[in-house]
């Protein structure tokens, strides 16, 4: 049974909203049609020219990737390109192509946090702030019939979101009253008939960039013509958003048995520390893909270890200047871990749709 591309296109809009995304970054639907019937998705991190060769193979109607397969403007599309030769095989096959990338890295259960998930890392908090983003709270009425519904369908919109806690809510039982007119339609009561029945009085918290879509998810889920609900504006601390982790872990170790573990964890061929080997460590920053110009924050916040991809040499001589372990835990190892946590995403909102995970290694570099 197929999904229409639009329907995934706004999960992913749920799970990384496109609003959360660098300015320099290109995220989103490269090829493909909105309205195209999906049956099966392949998720990889690239979609590199063998990974468009494994969804034609698999018939794939959609590959969804963690990296644009374009970052600049196209001018030309030659199929003597490495770029060009892959968008041609997907487009002449009817093969959809759609990416997250910084969106995906910064949001709640991206690749930042799956990373702190997979180490173990407690206390978790941001490494590096890029967006804070204003909270509205909204009330809504509703029949006891229907508030479990509606608080799900506001849930799932966006709402109730409260720093590490989800699905937060407060209820409180009432009455309601009203006199439905000529030419209503009510779900209880009839025409110009006083009513007073119990209610349930649902109030949530949203960022206002979502508010719009909880009020049309909680309208949807609402059996009344004319639901009553308000918007207010929360002064408390707004909703911040931003790239890497920092966390403790539940156990100091030394550098050299902890990357040792994170190479297996990873399921990498070879792993590069930066640091006395003996060295205790226990609380660590980390960011997925590249991050190396975070190294100075990472150190002074007080880490002992900071983790990420692509260090460079001179890299390594800032991190023993400023006195912090690292590890490139490379740009694929960090951030490949996220493509089961789409496949899984997707087959819990779309049981009906085939899903599933590319099997190419899409890491450059070998060990050997």
């Amino acid at each position: 049974m197929s999904v229409k591309l639009q329907e995934i296109m706004d999960l992913m809009e749920q799970i990384a909203p496109a609003s959360l995304a660098e300015s320099w970054d290109n995220p989103g639907l490269a090829a493909g049609d909105p309205s195209d019937r999906i049956n099966r998705v392949l998720v990889a991190l690239d979609a590199i020219e063998p990974v468009i060769d494994e969804a034609i193979a698999k018939k794939a109607d959609l590959i969804l990737t963690h990296h644009p397969i374009l970052f600049r403007p196209v001018k030309t599309l030659r199929r003597d390109t490495p770029k060009g030769k892959c968008l041609s095989k997907a487009i002449k096959n009817d093969i959809a192509l759609f990416s997250a990338h910084t969106n995906l890295d910064i949001a709640k259960g991206g690749t930042n946090d799956e990373l702190a998930r997979v180490i173990g890392l407690e206390n978790i908090e941001l490494l590096i702030e890029t967006e804070r983003r204003p909270l509205n709270k909204i009330v809504v009425y509703a029949p006891v019939t229907h508030a479990e519904e509606i608080k799900s369908a506001m849930f799932a919109a966006g709402a109730g979101c409260i720093g590490n806690y989800s699905d937060c809510a407060f209820f409180s039982e009432g009455k309601g009253s009203f006199r439905p007119l000529e030419g209503t339609n009510p779900y209880i009561g009839s025409q110009d008939k006083y009513e007073i029945v119990p209610e349930v009085r649902i109030e949530t918290i949203c960022p206002q960039n979502v508010t719009g879509k909880v009020i049309s998810a909680m309208l949807s889920a609402h059996p009344y013509e004319e639901a009553a609900y308000d918007i207010y504006t929360v002064n408390q601390s707004p909703f911040a958003e931003g790239l890497g982790r920092t966390g403790f872990l539940k156990e100091e170790t030394t550098l050299r048995e902890f990357a040792l573990f994170l190479k297996q964890a990873l399921g990498l061929k070879n792993i590069t520390a930066i640091g006395d080997p003996e060295r205790k460590i226990k609380k660590i920053s980390l960011c997925t893909g590249a991050g190396s110009e975070f190294i100075e924050t990472a150190a002074k916040n007080g880490s002992d270890l900071y983790i990420t991809g692509d260090i460079s040499y001179h890299d390594a001589q800032l991190a023993y200047d400023y006195d912090i372990a690292l590890i490139d835990a490379t740009h694929y190892g960090t951030e490949n871990l996220i493509t089961e946590v789409l496949k899984a995403r997707l087959k819990e909102a779309f049981p009906e749709l085939d899903v599933i995970k590319s099997e190419i290694d899409g890491q450059p570099f070998i060990g050997l």
